[in-house]
C-alpha cells in the first residue's frame, strides 16, 4: 500500500500473562505473538512498520530483526504516550497511519488492506475496525450519538452500566490521517482509572471538534481478540487449530482471518 505507515504498540509488560516473559514472545503456534501483527502489515505492502517497544525491547528486536523502526517509551502510561513516542517520525507524513496492538494475533494483511481502503473511500478523519461480540468483556465499546456518528470509544473499566450493554467493540487497529491525529494527541489526558492516556479518547477529541469517524465492522469477529492471559493465549491456540484443521479439509477454501 503507498502512502502508508503504520505503528505497532509493543511496549506494555502484559502483567495479566504472569510471567516474567513479555506477553508479545510467547509461542503461539510455530512463531512469538508479536509476529503476527508485524507480519500481516508486511504482507499488506505497507510501506514502514514502526515498533513502540519498552518491556523487553532487545528481545523483541531480537526477534523480529531489522527491517523495522523502532522506538522506546521510558515509562509504561497507555496507548496514547506510546503512539506520542512514534511522533518525530510522522511529523512530515502526509499518508494515513495503521495503528494496532503487539497482541492481535487474528489480523492479517487482507483486512488490513480493506480498512485502508474504505478509509479512502469515506474520507473520514479515523476509521476503526471495530466487530460485534456477545460477550464483549473487557474491551472497549464503540459509543454512537443519536445519528450514528461514532462518538467516543469508552473502556470497560471506566463505562457506564449502559455503555457495558453495547456489543460493538474496538479491535484497537485503526487507520488515520496522520496529520489530523498528530493535532489531537497533545490533549490527551489520564483523567481515568488507570490514570493513562488512552488513543482511544482521540475519538471524542475528533466528535467533539465536529470531525467524522468511520468504523469498518468485521464478519470474523475473532479478528478483534486479543491476548492479555493465560487463558486467552490458549484460546488464540484453539482457535488457530481449529483454523488449520479446517484448511485441511477445505484446501481450496479461502478462510477469513
Amino acid at each position: 500500500m503507498k502512502n502508508v505507515k503504520a505503528v505497532i504498540l509493543a511496549a506494555g509488560e502484559g502483567t495479566r500473562m504472569k510471567s516474567r516473559l513479555s506477553k508479545l514472545l510467547h509461542p503461539l503456534r510455530y512463531q512469538a505473538l508479536v509476529k503476527f501483527p508485524v507480519n500481516a502489515c508486511v504482507e499488506s505492502g505497507i510501506g514502514e512498520v514502526i515498533l513502540v517497544v519498552g518491556h523487553q525491547a532487545e528481545k523483541i528486536k531480537s526477534v523480529l530483526g531489522d527491517g523495522f523502526t523502532y522506538v522506546y517509551q521510558k515509562k509504561r502510561l497507555g496507548t496514547g504516550d506510546a503512539l506520542k513516542q512514534a511522533v518525530p517520525l510522522l511529523k512530515d507524513f502526509k499518508g494515513e497511519l495503521v495503528v494496532l496492538p503487539g497482541d492481535a494475533p487474528f489480523i492479517n494483511s487482507s483486512t488490513l488492506i480493506q480498512l485502508i481502503q474504505y478509509h479512502r473511500r469515506q474520507k473520514p478523519v479515523a476509521t476503526i475496525l471495530t466487530a460485534l461480540l456477545s460477550d464483549p468483556g473487557h474491551y472497549g465499546r464503540v459509543i454512537r450519538d443519536g445519528y450514528r456518528q461514532i462518538k467516543k470509544i469508552v473502556e470497560s473499566k471506566d463505562a457506564k452500566s449502559e455503555e457495558l450493554k453495547v456489543k460493538e467493540v474496538n479491535s484497537g487497529i485503526y487507520c488515520f490521517d496522520t496529520q489530523k491525529l498528530l493535532q489531537v494527541l497533545p490533549y490527551l489526558n489520564c483523567n481515568n482509572v488507570g490514570k493513562e492516556y488512552y488513543l482511544t479518547d482521540v475519538v471524542e477529541i475528533f466528535h467533539r471538534r465536529g470531525l467524522r469517524v468511520e468504523a469498518m465492522m468485521t464478519n470474523d469477529p475473532t479478528v478483534v481478540l486479543g491476548v492479555n492471559t493465560p487463558e486467552e493465549l490458549k484460546r488464540a491456540w484453539r482457535i488457530l487449530k481449529k483454523r488449520d484443521r479446517r484448511k485441511a479439509d477445505n484446501p481450496s477454501r479461502t478462510l477469513p482471518g
